[in-house]
């Protein structure tokens, strides 16, 4: 089934909406978990393109598939948590940032892997769309979208991790108490923040399934 994703977190026909519309409810039991970020960590950008906006901008690569596999597999809720605030400077909308949600389930779930659930923040304060230009707290590097999905899902953040591709996603990640993973398939490099750096994903979630064996 189509997950859901959230504007700072989401859910629908799919998983989704945003952080603003998020409803809590706290998990009796403690899952652990990796916040994913999107972009350039997950998928990556199709024919050169610089962005991500819609689908056909991307691809993901089958060894990722299979790392989200591994991760599943070892017991971890997967995240995605993501900025898209070229919605607030009018590039793409909610309803691309979901579309691309539900194609990438659809891609995700014909090999039996699938996201949890979604979140988005499409704010920017120097957007230009209104009522998206504006400061928030889900936007990245604060943990506005990960405490959401952490109180809603009752993740233990001593056994969860973040994994993305820029210093803004190592930040959140420490921010919100999480061991952090930085993969070098983006543009930033070698983030003071993480505590571990790898080539890609892929070796990012054979990191994670090594670290986690005998702490569960």
């Amino acid at each position: 089934m189509p997950r859901k994703s959230v504007p700072g977190v989401a859910r629908g026909a799919h998983r989704r909406v945003f952080f603003q519309s998020v409803r809590t409810k706290e998990s009796a039991v403690e899952s652990k978990a990796v916040f994913l970020d999107r972009d350039k960590t997950i998928l990556l950008p199709e024919g050169g393109e610089r962005y991500i906006y819609r689908v056909g901008d991307f691809y993901v690569p089958e060894n990722y598939v299979e790392a989200l596999r591994l991760l599943k597999d070892r017991g971890y809720l997967l995240f995605v948590v993501t900025n898209q605030s070229r919605v607030a400077s009018g590039h793409l909308t909610e309803t691309d940032v979901n579309e691309l949600h539900n194609y990438l389930d659809l891609i995700l779930e014909e090999r039996g892997v699938y996201i949890e659930e979604y979140a988005y923040c499409p704010h920017n304060p120097r957007g230009t769309v209104s009522p998206y230009n504006m400061a928030c707290i889900c936007r990245k590097p604060r943990t506005g979208m990960i405490d959401a999905l952490s109180k809603k899902h009752g993740v233990d953040r001593q056994r969860s991790w973040m994994v993305g591709d820029s210093d803004i996603d190592m930040i959140a990640g420490k921010k919100a108490g999480l061991r952090t993973v930085q993969v070098l398939t983006g543009w930033d490099l070698y983030s003071h923040y993480a505590d571990y750096i790898e080539r890609d994903f892929a070796a990012a979630a054979e990191r994670i399934a090594a670290e986690g064996e005998g702490r569960d």
